[in-house]
């Protein structure tokens, strides 16, 4: 019988110690409505430098320079670079444009030449833009290229390079890439 006693004694000392703590927590979670809140200020967000900001460009017919994304609609963008003594970059300018009918409105197309290499190609000129590269990241260093004709595709929000290509392959290539992207 004694331990049993023993045993009621403990029971009631250690259900006294756990409720009391219990009412203390309850209690300490309940705060005077006159204490005012901390002032929460809006996080500042830096947007990310996309590489359609980094590549800056040249309007051939007004000389004005800026940032590629200026003229990009922020998703999807092919860029063709092209040059007059490039062999192949006709064709490309075909395919380029062959590929903007089915992709109109999802990807935002643009065709580039060097500084040293503007030139005005009346047939296309109205269909897709055409501009000179000034300076571009050193990553894909635009202004430098000397293999032709060349495609670089940026990803959605043209934030990263998703393909480089140099010389010329079949549109579904080029039909197959977009559509992944």
């Amino acid at each position: 019988m004694k331990i049993k006693s023993v045993f009621v004694i403990i029971f009631f000392l250690v259900f006294s110690f756990f409720s009391c703590a219990t009412t203390e927590k309850v209690q300490s979670q309940e705060q005077p409505e006159t204490q005012a809140e901390p002032e929460v200020k809006p996080l500042e967000l830096k947007k990310k430098k996309s590489v359609a900001d980094e590549i800056i460009v040249r309007d051939i017919y007004s000389n004005d320079e800026y940032p590629l994304s200026r003229i990009v609609n922020h998703g999807i963008v092919f860029i063709e670079l092209s040059a007059s003594w490039c062999k192949a970059c006709p064709e490309m300018k075909a395919t380029t444009t062959k590929l903007l009918g089915y992709f109109e409105g999802k990807v935002s197309f643009v065709r580039l030449y060097q500084l040293s290499d503007i030139q005005e190609d009346k047939e296309y000129r109205d269909v897709i833009p055409e501009m000179a590269v000034v300076s571009s990241p050193d990553a894909l260093a635009l202004e430098k290229t000397e293999a032709m004709p060349r495609v670089v595709v940026l990803s959605d929000s043209a934030s990263e390079i998703s393909a480089d290509i140099t010389g010329v392959y079949p549109i579904l290539y080029y039909y197959g890439l977009l559509s992944d992207l």
